[in-house]
């Protein structure tokens, strides 16, 4: 049987395809460099190690490590919950 650590797929622990993203990091691969604060988009997900392909907004496909990114979505709903505490719930 062959082994299918080697290939992308569309979800993994949680994560899907199309999640927005922000690296925490700088970047850098052969073709070029991408700054850490860049928002991007989750192409694919590549398994052992895990490895997220992102999208950068010029259609650019970078491949970073896991620990590199944080999600856009999560922030939204941390900054939503702490704005909802600071107005008494409203």
């Amino acid at each position: 049987m062959d082994k299918l650590f080697h290939k992308s797929s569309e979800h993994h622990a949680g994560i899907d395809v199309g999640t927005p993203v922000q690296l925490t990091k700088d970047h850098s691969e052969v073709g070029g460099h991408i700054s850490a604060g860049s928002e991007c988009i989750i192409e694919s997900i590549i398994h052992f190690p895990t490895r997220y392909m992102i999208k950068d907004e010029y259609g650019k496909i970078w491949t970073v490590p896991i620990h590199s990114i944080r999600f856009i979505e999560e922030e939204i709903e941390k900054e939503n919950e702490e704005g909802e505490a600071d107005n008494g719930g409203e």
